[in-house]
């Protein structure tokens, strides 16, 4: 009885210490999803494509989200790797470089390192993405299908709050979906093909984040991006606060839906 007594307590606040880890680690996802998605909808909007931005972005902030937590060890290396090129890149070039050609260079690095890194670290689970990316993808399309009905039924919603509903949304469907795309499709590409779509994922993703910062530094290396990028600066606080918010919430509810953390 008295062994019960102690161990509920002790259980209590094991369970309380992983919940506020995994908030804490998406919530820090959440606000990259925010500033993926706002970055993602300006450039539908700036090339017209013929789908709503806003399934677009979710879609894709969703998948690349996925690829940077499948490898959080890869995505610091090539953080430490990308961002000083990167940046050399936009502020040094003696002509603008526009987004789509500054991602296929950049994109080429984080494949090479993140290629290299899936060769020689045996011990890491990067051979896991594709799985990962697959469902993340899965994830913000069902969760941008979602954004589309409640959006026959109401209108001007503010972008903070759809990014606060959709973040969370799209995590919890990751994590319900991630086993089954585990088992299914786990072993598509090897440990090398795993790490260089990690490393073009995070290449994209601090691509993005670059040309966006590099704003306030050297306003010419935008170019003709100049009214995107401060259409992007303006939304960026609304929508990095409703991705942390809303991702530090799903965070926490899906540690108290299982038991225990997913071997992922």
């Amino acid at each position: 009885m008295m062994q019960q007594t102690h161990a509920i307590p002790a259980s209590l606040v094991m369970r309380s210490r992983e919940a506020f880890i995994r908030g804490v680690i998406w919530a820090f996802i959440g606000a990259l999803y925010g500033m993926l998605f706002v970055v993602f909808s300006s450039l539908a909007d700036e090339w017209k494509l013929p789908i709503h931005p806003y399934v677009f972005s979710g879609v894709l902030a969703g998948t690349l989200g996925a690829l940077i937590y499948s490898s959080m060890r890869l995505a610091v290396l090539m953080a430490i790797i990308i961002s000083p090129v990167c940046a050399i890149l936009l502020v040094f070039s003696s002509t603008p470089i526009s987004p789509p050609n500054l991602l296929f260079i950049i994109g080429g690095v984080g494949a090479m390192a993140g290629g290299l890194y899936g060769r020689f670290n045996s011990h890491s689970r990067v051979h896991r993405a594709d799985a990962k990316t697959l469902t993340g993808f899965t994830a913000g399309l069902l969760a941008s299908l979602g954004y589309l009905l409640l959006a026959t039924q109401m209108t001007d919603i503010p972008l903070g709050i759809i990014i606060g509903i959709m973040c969370p949304l799209t995590g919890l469907i990751y994590v319900f979906l991630v086993p089954i795309f585990l088992r299914s499709c786990g072993n598509l590409l090897p440990p090398v093909g795993g790490g260089a779509l990690v490393g073009i994922g995070v290449a994209v993703f601090l691509t993005l984040c670059n040309f966006v910062m590099v704003h306030s530094v050297d306003i010419d290396s935008t170019g003709t991006f100049h009214d995107l990028i401060h259409h992007v600066q303006d939304l960026l606080p609304q929508a990095m606060t409703g991705g942390l918010i809303g991702g530090g919430l799903a965070g926490i509810v899906s540690s108290m839906l299982f038991e225990r953390w997913q071997d992922l």
